[in-house]
């Protein structure tokens, strides 16, 4: 369950990305044939997309999509950040449109091995979110080593659980485990509901 309320505001800035991981468990089919071969695209095409909105000092919100696509894309953003908000983004097509409904759009261009530029007092750079996902998939790896593709959503809610009562939110131990019991309150789960995809 994600939190209430949008990201940002006016004058805050929220870091916007996309990443892939593991495969996906329904493989895209194969485009019209090329000189005899089927056309398989290889890379993100075949992982599960996952998208991760993280607004600068503040709370994390990611999401597994089916597809990354400017639409896709656009209804994460819309839902869940503010419009007075400034974005950071790579300069990925998926953004330049959605980023003109924005305060404002800055990117930085990842191709050309631009990964931070600096604009007056701005620090321009979408490196908060790709240590987000980089804290995520090392604990997908060394903690759950398998994650199936219906119950992806709720591995990335454990970690924007985690990311957004750290310490650095001044969060206390006490206040975590009581948000974490007030969370579980009156929610039963059995076996049976977590191997039906149905119920994922």
């Amino acid at each position: 369950v994600k939190s209430a309320g949008p990201l940002g505001g006016e004058g805050k800035t929220v870091e916007v990305d996309e990443t892939y991981i593991g495969k996906r468990e329904t493989p895209r089919k194969p485009s019209p044939q090329r000189k005899g071969r089927p056309y398989i695209k290889t890379g993100g095409n075949q992982k599960r997309t996952v998208v991760g909105l993280v607004e600068r000092g503040g709370k994390v919100r990611m999401f597994h999509l089916n597809d990354a696509t400017a639409s896709t894309v656009r209804d994460v953003l819309v839902r869940n950040v503010d419009r007075t908000s400034t974005l950071y983004t790579d300069s990925s097509r998926l953004y330049t449109r959605t980023g003109e409904e924005y305060a404002s759009h800055k990117t930085t261009n990842h191709a050309a091995g631009e990964y931070v530029r600096y604009e007056g007092d701005e620090t321009i750079h979408s490196n908060t979110i790709e240590g987000v996902f980089s804290v995520f998939k090392r604990g997908m790896v060394g903690v759950y080593q398998h994650c199936g593709e219906a119950h992806l959503h709720r591995y990335l809610a454990e970690f924007d659980f985690r990311y957004n009562r750290r310490t650095a939110l001044k969060v206390s131990d006490a206040e975590r485990a009581a948000d974490l019991l007030r969370m579980a309150r009156d929610k039963r789960l059995t076996y049976r509901r977590i191997g039906e995809a149905d119920h994922a």
